[in-house]
């Protein structure tokens, strides 16, 4: 498991992967950053509302609009990182190229496809989204807020990231194979990866670096297999 951390920060500074990975992020953070600007009375409108119904905060002037604030904020942070998980997926096979490239030299026999990766990517930001807005009130909570944060942030990156990860070397069948075993080990590294998010700047690579971690996981595995 360690190794396994110490080969995805070790890889994310390698050149060829961290242009790739900066793509979805930038194009992400600019698309957002144009939204929020054209919209900006709406979202604020939007996230008032919200605000108005947690608990204790209410109409109190000056706590509502530093909530207010940290909300707007939060509120892009994860539009970011979820818009930046949908268009990783667009460019996982490079990513997961280079990998195998570098340490493993399996043959590819992948059936995947970059429909089913945004598909996969889209139901499951969805899901994470329907959540978010039920648990918004919980974010500014202490304690409560990081737990949250890890079950919403599990429940996003899990699948595509294994999906990404390496249904371009399986066949279905090896695919369904590693899905179905060694579901702890694929848990904790999901959890591991999500508590990143609430790291500053490092957040940002968090889909990356699960990627990353899953696609160190698998090759080896895929590996063993054949």
């Amino acid at each position: 498991m360690i190794d396994i951390i110490l080969k995805a920060f070790k890889d994310l500074f390698n050149k060829k992967i961290l242009l790739t990975s900066l793509i979805p992020i930038i194009i992400a953070a600019i698309f957002w950053g144009v939204v929020f600007f054209i919209f900006h009375n709406s979202i604020s409108q939007f996230v008032s509302y919200l605000v108005s119904h947690i608990p204790f905060i209410g109409d109190k002037s000056w706590v509502k609009s530093l909530v207010e604030t940290i909300g707007g904020i939060l509120i892009y942070y994860e539009l970011l990182i979820t818009t930046s998980v949908v268009i990783v997926g667009i460019i996982a096979d490079k990513i997961v190229d280079e990998i195998n490239s570098e340490y493993y030299h399996i043959e590819k026999k992948g059936f995947g496809t970059i429909s089913e990766s945004i598909f996969i990517s889209l139901k499951q930001n969805t899901i994470f989204f329907i959540l978010f807005m039920i648990f918004i009130p919980a974010m500014f909570v202490p304690v409560l807020n990081i737990l949250v944060n890890l079950f919403l942030w599990s429940i996003l990156l899990k699948k595509p990231t294994f999906y990404d990860s390496i249904s371009s070397y399986t066949t279905k069948d090896e695919f369904n194979t590693l899905k179905n075993t060694n579901k702890f080990t694929l848990t904790v590294i999901t959890i591991i990866s999500a508590s990143l998010f609430l790291i500053p700047v490092i957040g940002i690579f968090v889909y990356i670096l699960q990627l990353l971690m899953f696609t160190h996981f698998n090759l080896k595995r895929l590996q063993g297999l054949r």
